[in-house]
């Protein structure tokens, strides 16, 4: 094998690559890039078999705090850089850029693109387990990220400024490219609506998780149709065991309510979306949420939080409405409006999706990325 031609691509699952990146390994195969995949394996992984000359199983517990399965991960990484000896590795989400950086830049490997989709609840935590231990790891994440070789790729500035004031690297070695873009020649309304469906349809489109702002959703909604409010909320996403964040037992009752309906996790968001009315997504946080590009390309209203990731795709009462994050009484005046307001809240999905198409196609996205590769590359032909 000519270890000269080798791209490694470093991944938690592959149900991230097959949802927000086939796209793009689609065109670095059409570019003649000899890919190899070292992630964990689920479902999704013979959809991608195509893309990649060789699949390899990443050992790797996605939510452990157990620094002894930790250095297995870290080990395994290190294995698989010393079989393929790549000229690029490029490490999808938080933990593959940690390890894979730090193996990269202790092996000497020419590039290396950590690729931060978004800073997880770790980074904001006010745990005292976890906060003693990103101090431990600081000085690790410094050294994976902090390299003449490396290029860290965010989703938006907030990410990127966070990683800078904690000294992790430096705005030079950083690009912002916003999130894995949206086909919009997919996902799009076959006729654009003038009225809401008879009886409106609410998404929430998203993991079951409490930084999704499904809590203060639901008591939104739960206030609304006690004072009369008649709509469906349709949640449309599965309960993430492997998170912090995931609802347990005991807030997993407030899902048992006549007007929710609970799709869990679908492979066919476009049928979902079709049927929807309003998009609601009140994250805390967000890297680029990719639901608000889907729902923004099929001209679906909008209300989401004005935090990073998801203020970078909706302008405030121009193509959506922005409330505060952890606000009820917000949410459910937001909903309300848009409800008693159809024609102006049709008019904010249109100008979402003049918005997408001007900035967040895949193909706007996939070629930033592209000319990311052809000049770090470049550097050695």
């Amino acid at each position: 094998m000519k270890k000269d031609n080798n791209i490694l691509i470093i991944a938690n699952c592959t149900w991230y690559l097959y949802n927000f990146r086939k796209e793009l390994l689609e065109e670095l195969n059409n570019k003649g890039y000899k890919l190899i995949l070292l992630s964990t394996i689920d479902k999704y992984s013979k959809y991608l078999d195509k893309y990649f000359f060789k699949v390899n199983k990443l050992f790797l517990v996605r939510g452990s705090e157990n620094l002894l399965l930790e250095f297995f991960t870290l080990i395994h990484i290190l294995y698989y850089h010393l079989k393929y000896r790549p000229i690029l590795v490029h490490n999808f989400t938080i933990k593959p850029s940690i390890y894979g950086g730090m193996v990269g830049r202790f092996l000497g490997t020419r590039i290396v693109l950590n690729h931060i989709t978004g800073l997880g609840p770790s980074f904001f935590s006010n745990r005292k387990k976890i906060n003693i231990l990103n101090k431990i790891l600081n000085p690790f994440y410094k050294y994976a990220f902090n390299n003449k070789n490396c290029i860290t790729i965010f989703h938006n500035k907030e990410d990127r400024n966070t990683f800078i004031k904690m000294k992790i690297t430096s705005k030079e070695k950083t690009k912002i490219i916003k999130g894995s873009g949206v086909n919009t020649n997919y996902f799009k309304q076959p006729r654009l609506k003038t009225r809401f469906n008879k009886n409106i349809q609410v998404l929430f489109p998203a993991r079951i998780l409490k930084e999704k702002g499904i809590i203060e959703l639901i008591i939104a909604c739960n206030e609304l149709w006690e004072t009369n409010y008649q709509f469906t909320l349709n949640v449309a996403g599965d309960i993430d065991l492997q998170n912090k964040s995931c609802l347990r037992d005991d807030y997993l009752n407030i899902l048992n309510n006549k007007n929710i309906n609970f799709l869990g996790k679908s492979d066919d968001m476009l049928d979902i979306y079709k049927k929807t009315d309003i998009v609601v997504l009140p994250s805390w946080r967000e890297g680029l949420s990719k639901s608000l590009l889907e729902a923004s390309s099929m001209s679906i209203p909008i209300i989401t939080t004005d935090v990073p990731g998801c203020h970078d795709i909706i302008c405030q009462k121009y193509s959506g409405l922005l409330v505060p994050p952890k606000n009820k009484e917000s949410l459910k005046n937001a909903i309300k409006y848009l409800i008693e307001n159809q024609d102006l809240s049709l008019n904010y999905g249109r100008k979402a999706r003049d918005n997408v198409v001007k900035k967040f196609t895949t193909k706007i996205i996939n070629n930033k990325i592209l000319e990311v590769y052809e000049a770090s590359l470049l550097k050695y032909k």
